[in-house]
């Protein structure tokens, strides 16, 4: 029997029993292992809801921050679609 689910106050999805976060434990999955503190689920579409393992790659904090910073500079030039730019930079 599949675990139930509820959207957080931030949008995430996480399991009612335990309150994990959805994209976590799944990316845990897709690695065999923990992913510590200091590391980032990235949802490569830019939708919370969408934890498909095609659709999330994990990363540092810092690589994260980069890739974000990248794509706002990249955005306030005047390019649109925000994530379409963030989609090209996974495929």
């Amino acid at each position: 029997m599949a675990s139930k689910i509820y959207i957080d106050k931030k949008g995430y999805p996480r399991y009612k029993d335990t309150g994990k976060l959805v994209h976590r434990a799944v990316a845990e999955k897709m690695i065999g292992g923990k992913i510590g503190k200091k590391r980032i689920v990235h949802h490569k579409d830019g939708n919370k809801r969408n934890f498909r393992k095609s659709n999330l790659t994990v990363m540092s904090n810092k690589e994260h921050s980069r890739l974000h910073a990248k794509l706002r500079k990249k955005n306030s030039r005047g390019h649109s679609g925000f994530f379409s730019k963030l989609r090209k930079l996974f495929k």
